[in-house]
């Protein structure tokens, strides 16, 4: 668990100096949308798309960041989907994929609900500190957070043991993507 403490305060001002989503980077010529905070629910007059918060998990901004973080891109385009309120999109790498998924909910408490549930069915997991209001990792490194009124899955079971450039491992490349996810809300809902 220190390591991943330390991964995620080792990348904090990395991402935080990059600007995630600032539409300042090499090739960025177009400046990123809005988002809401994350902090807010989700709207009830728009429930047929995500808010923009749950949106920027798949948008080309956040792929720009996270190329950065990673060391490495994506080889076929992002295809989001919006299901039954989640939100989801697959990383897919030359080495492996990663799915990313946000779960949008009516309130926190709802949210803390779901998040529970998860946590009761993922078996032997592992608690991660400092990230969101509350997270945890499994076995396969897949991690999951909660913030508000959204749960965060980072699954990274379809990631080689090692992954990215430099090589880590698709644990803390988990925690790294939920991390920049993290850093991303925070950014956009000041």
């Amino acid at each position: 668990m220190r390591l991943h403490r330390t991964a995620a305060l080792l990348l904090l001002p990395l991402l935080a100096a990059a600007g995630c989503g600032s539409g300042t980077g090499p090739g960025a010529d177009t400046a990123p949308p809005a988002a809401s905070s994350p902090a807010a629910a989700p709207s009830s007059s728009a429930p047929d798309r995500p808010s923009d918060a749950t949106s920027m998990i798949c948008n080309p901004y956040f792929r720009q960041e996270l190329a950065g973080a990673l060391g490495t891109d994506i080889v076929q385009p992002l295809a989001p989907t919006w299901e039954k309120r989640v939100y989801s999109c697959e990383y897919r790498y030359a080495q492996g994929s990663m799915t990313l998924s946000v779960k949008e909910l009516p309130d926190a408490v709802t949210a803390l609900a779901q998040y529970d549930g998860l946590r009761g069915s993922a078996g032997a997991v592992t608690d991660l500190n400092g990230l969101g209001e509350a997270a945890y990792k499994r076995a396969d490194g897949t991690t999951v957070v909660r913030k508000d009124s959204f749960v965060l899955t980072v699954d990274v079971a379809k990631l080689p043991e090692t992954f990215g450039t430099p090589p880590r491992s698709r644990a803390d490349v988990a925690v790294m993507t939920a991390t920049t996810v993290m850093i991303c809300w925070q950014e956009h809902s000041s």
